[in-house]
């Protein structure tokens, strides 16, 4: 069963859903920032294309409805749970393994997050409601460094990775869990911001490439902010690798470190390299 289908959202015809469309004329009529759009089924589609700040005006309106400290408006909730599912979904298959459960869990999760959300301060609002509903589940699972040391030393990364290729086929030596916490902070924030839509799936698998290859060419930091991931050698690796120009390498890599950046605040430092 999945996430849609345990809030009630799986048919655009459910009730809340239906609810939400007929107030959506009001809702415009009081936000005007919500009129990018005729009708609520259109959000979805213009949500992928437009600008990121156009589509977090929209979300933080939406969180102003849905919060009792704004419009009060369950509608509204159902919405932004509505819009927000294909990123509740990708965390759901990337947490099945951790409980049965785990589609109901994260259902609960992202309804109390949607009906929560702290508008009056917030921003980028798809990437941290997914955060915090993650780790609103991991913690009810008991997981995480502060539950289990061993999860502080592991680090999720999906069978399709490039990082595969450059692992000893022998395993290597325990690494300190102070060496190992940054690697997993990465992790987190990688998934964090595929699921909120602050960088792709594409833009993910390239900065781990590139930030085992620096790591590999053991590259020192150059100064200009992004922990050597931008290094001529390390650029001209993962360019051969992946059959385009380094120069592209570079130009990926430093749009997707100051998208990270521009969503959380995330320093050059705390990228491993």
């Amino acid at each position: 069963m999945s996430v849609a289908t345990q809030l009630g959202l799986g048919d655009p015809e459910s009730d809340v859903l239906m609810v939400a469309r007929s107030r959506w004329p009001g809702w415009v009529l009081a936000h005007p920032v919500l009129g990018v759009v005729d009708d609520l089924l259109e959000l979805p589609a213009w949500l992928r294309q437009a600008e990121r700040d156009d589509a977090d005006a929209v979300l933080l309106t939406l969180a102003e409805l849905s919060s009792p400290e704004g419009g009060d408006d369950v509608a509204a909730t159902g919405a932004l749970a509505w819009v927000l599912l294909p990123g509740v979904s990708l965390l759901a298959s990337r947490m099945f393994t951790l409980s049965p459960r785990i589609d109901q869990m994260l259902a609960a999760a992202l309804w109390m997050e949607a009906r929560t959300f702290r508008w009056q301060r917030g921003h980028r609002v798809a990437a941290n409601i997914l955060m915090n509903a993650r780790k609103a589940v991991m913690r009810d699972l008991g997981v995480g460094a502060a539950a289990d040391p061993t999860w502080a030393r592991t680090i999720p990364v999906a069978p399709s990775e490039r990082i595969w290729e450059a692992m000893p086929a022998e395993p290597a030596e325990a690494a300190e869990p102070s060496e190992t916490s940054g690697e997993e902070e990465l992790s987190e924030l990688l998934d964090w911001a595929c699921a909120g839509g602050v960088i792709t799936v594409e833009d993910r698998s390239l900065l781990v490439d590139v930030a085992q290859t620096a790591d590999r060419q053991q590259t020192v930091r150059s100064g200009r902010g992004h922990a050597g991931l931008l290094g001529n050698r390390v650029s001209a690796e993962v360019a051969e690798r992946r059959g385009v120009a380094a120069i592209t390498v570079r130009r990926r890599t430093s749009r997707a470190v100051r998208a990270l950046r521009d969503a959380r605040g995330v320093t050059a430092a705390k990228v491993p390299a």
